[in-house]
């Protein structure tokens, strides 16, 4: 029995072993091991006993009863312990193989959804549906194993911030911004460091016990960049408003961009705007009979009039005082809670005055409005054109918690331009995009859609600059015509250069995960410079036959970085994807070629002109270097332009004559004069190569019916060979419908280049 039980051991022991080899290698769980030594447990008292009664009758048979040890021998037989043996095996093999096929179908399963899952984020990320895109990643996150792939799959739908209050300890909890009848979802208390908030536009709400609740929203790199958020106490903040951030306020509105920006102090603003009942009011308390709160000089045609004249022309239907559109002194019924219209701009100002607040200037209102957020306000704001809605019904709110800054009635300002003051935002009954517009309106103007949104200022940092008179400068770009061919034609040749030899030296060659980089350096077409051209290639062999070239023009922060290093393709690698070459040249006065130029608002300057003549030549010259290239195909070339980019584009693919197509991202016509040689409005109908436009129709810098249709209108294309496509975006075009815009690029191009080989 001894020998049997030893043998028995050591059988056991090297059947452990393999299954321990199986299960580092083939990926079996832990159990398996735990189920073999279970029966092979279980196998032990057997094997003794069958080993006890098979060698009684040959040692001991004398001290046994034979009829009781016979029985067992019958039963405690070696082919028996085989048998079950063999049993113990087939168990043990039915239970791993099930296992594996069941865990091999699911991983399979998983496996696909993981794959299918990922696409489909890329997919939504590309048409900037992040709360989509999040919430898909929240449903695979168990499924992945391999941290790398995790924390690739959330970077691209959050990022981490941190969320600060003063006081701390405030409960902050979001929602998604279109998702207005979800429940909030509470993230912690401040200070709140978040590894992954999601990406888009989020609400948030800041509460905290003896102070009053904040809301807000913002994008999530605004978020990850926000001073604490200050909160107030019935004390500090009266009812009815809101706080507004300050910071550093511009203006992006068309006709605007030429003004500096200023630095304002946090303000306070009405969280809806003034209704019926409120500025009833001011009429009740006699408001238009009291000259005390009517504090400036009513001039209409250049003429001074008296109180009197000019309140007889401020009266309802009626010919009481009141609002235009009131009768007998009042609102209709029913409409209490609805924005006051009709009121001119006097009004608007006498009512301040009476309760004790300030008209908003243009840069406070533009800040607290947040033009670059239209797309996704404007459509859950007042346009519909039936009429005005119920303050606050509407749910495109700014990112401090401003309900109806977009649409419903427009908002007088304290900026005068003339005889007429600015009046922002637009009414029910005006198109969409005139959130976009910095819209002026004479002083005496009572149209039904005009009302009032009222101020405090706190802190007075730069208010009284902030109000001053602004003079818009615009252009009627139907109502102007191009130059002539003969006097184009000596335009044109301002933009020509001899043709000296390049001295082209390759400086540099970097390499990374997505491309090549070569840095070359060659003479500029004029004052001695040198250009510097980078040029991007895929990574790979070279295809058979030369690349095609996409040469780029890129948006104005160029001018305002000033080294190499900050130099980044971004969401250009697309280009390169397709298989085609990527040409970046170091335009005059961007990066380490910096120069007086600040900005990209076109001007009737000399340095201005002076500019535009070197970008044009540095295009030039940089195709005259990738014709010397035997692995580029020079006669296989396309334009990209981004924003500045855009605009330019009438003049480079004017003077540029060897382009096969050109691709214009979120570019128009701008409203500032400028020299005719440098204004692309007189390059447009020059233009003869296929172009692509694609644009935002909330665009904050090239308004839709202004500036884009007129710059698409004048492009000298055949209309065959232009096309102009306009997204449910604002400016950034590539940012949130990235795949439309990468397909409709790349299609331009395989039609009018060529497919890559």
């Amino acid at each position: 029995m001894w020998q049997v039980l030893g043998i028995y051991s050591a059988m056991s022991w090297i059947c452990l072993q393999v299954v321990d080899v199986l299960i580092q290698n083939m990926g079996l769980p832990k159990w398996v091991f735990v189920l073999t030594i279970t029966l092979l447990l279980l196998g032990l008292p057997v094997t003794a006993a069958t080993a006890y009664f098979q060698g009684i009758g040959r040692r001991s048979a004398a001290d046994s009863k034979p009829q009781e040890i016979s029985r067992h021998r019958q039963l405690f037989r070696w082919k028996n312990v085989l048998k079950g043996g063999i049993a113990a095996l087939a168990v043990w093999g039915l239970i791993v193989t099930g296992w594996m096929v069941l865990t091999n179908r699911q991983s399979a399963d998983s496996e696909r959804d993981l794959v299918t899952g990922i696409d489909e984020i890329r997919r939504l990320v590309g048409e900037f549906d992040y709360p989509q895109a999040y919430a898909i990643a929240t449903e695979l996150d168990g499924l992945i194993e391999n941290e790398t792939v995790r924390e690739s799959m959330w970077s691209e739908v959050s990022r981490k911030i941190v969320l600060k209050s003063v006081p701390p300890g405030a409960r902050v909890l979001r929602r998604n911004y279109q998702s207005i009848d979800d429940s909030w979802e509470e993230l912690g208390l401040t200070p709140l460091e978040l590894d992954r908030f999601p990406l888009g536009l989020s609400r948030l709400r800041f509460e905290l016990e003896g102070y009053l609740p904040r809301e807000t929203s913002d994008f999530s790199s605004r978020l990850a960049a926000s001073p604490p958020f200050v909160l107030d106490t019935p004390e500090t903040l009266p009812a009815g408003m809101t706080r507004v951030n300050g910071g550093s306020a511009g203006i992006f509105a068309p006709g605007l961009e030429h003004l500096d920006a200023l630095t304002l102090g946090d303000f306070l603003m009405d969280i809806n705007e003034v209704t019926n009942r409120e500025y009833k009011s001011f009429v009740d308390a006699g408001g238009y009979a009291d000259p005390a709160c009517w504090q400036h000089p009513f001039v209409r045609d250049g003429q001074e009039l008296s109180f009197e004249q000019a309140i007889a022309s401020f009266v309802d239907q009626t010919g009481r005082a009141g609002p235009s559109g009131w009768d007998v002194g009042s609102f209709p019924q029913g409409e209490d809670n609805f924005p006051v219209g009709g009121v001119s701009w006097y009004e608007a100002a006498a009512y301040a005055c009476f309760v004790g607040k300030s008209l908003p200037t243009v840069y406070h209102w533009y800040l607290a409005a947040d033009p670059f957020s239209s797309n996704h306000v404007v459509p859950l704001s007042n346009y519909d054109g039936r009429g005005p809605a119920p303050v606050g019904q509407y749910a495109g709110i700014s990112r401090d918690g401003v309900h109806d800054l977009a649409g419903n009635v427009r908002e007088w300002t304290l900026n005068p331009d003339g005889e007429a003051h600015y009046i922002l935002g637009g009414g029910w009954g005006d198109p969409k995009y005139s959130f976009n517009d910095a819209i002026t309106s004479p002083n005496f103007d009572r149209s039904p859609e005009n009302g009032i949104r009222l101020v405090v200022y706190p802190d007075m940092t730069n208010v009284a600059v902030a109000g001053g008179p602004i003079e818009k400068t615009t252009r009627d770009y139907y109502a102007e015509t191009p130059i002539s061919d003969e006097l184009f034609e000596v335009y044109r040749q301002m933009y020509a250069y001899d043709h000296t030899p390049l001295n082209a030296v390759l400086v540099s060659t970097d390499t990374n995960s997505t491309y090549i980089r070569e840095r070359i350096e060659m003479d500029a077409a004029y004052g001695g410079e040198r250009l510097t051209v980078f040029v991007f290639r895929p990574l790979g062999d070279a295809p058979a036959s030369p690349y095609q070239a996409v040469v780029f023009f890129p948006g104005s922060n160029d001018i305002y970085k000033r080294s190499y290093d900050e130099l980044d393709i971004g969401r250009l690698d697309f280009v390169l994807r397709s298989g085609r070459v990527l040409v970046y040249p170091v335009y005059k006065g961007t990066f380490e070629r910096g120069s007086d130029l600040h900005s990209d608002v076109q001007e009737a300057t000399n340095l201005y002109r002076d500019h535009v003549i070197a970008w044009a030549r540095d295009l030039s010259r940089t195709i005259d270097y990738l014709e010397t290239r035997e692995d580029i195909d020079a006669g296989r070339l396309a334009y990209f332009g981004i924003s500045w980019g855009g605009a330019m584009g009438a003049i480079m693919t004017a003077v540029e004559p060897r382009f096969k197509a050109s691709v214009l991202i979120v570019g128009g016509l701008m409203m500032q004069d400028v020299q005719p040689v440098a204004d692309p409005f007189n390059f447009l109908p020059r233009v003869k190569v296929p172009t692509l436009m694609i644009n935002g129709r909330y665009d904050s810098f090239f308004p839709l019916e202004s500036s884009i249709k007129p710059f698409f209108e004048t492009i000298g294309t055949n209309a065959a060979d232009k096309k102009l496509i306009v997204t449910d975006a604002n400016h950034f075009v590539l940012t949130y419908n990235a795949q439309l815009a990468i397909r409709e690029t790349l299609d331009w191009l395989d039609h009018y280049v060529g497919p890559v080989d």
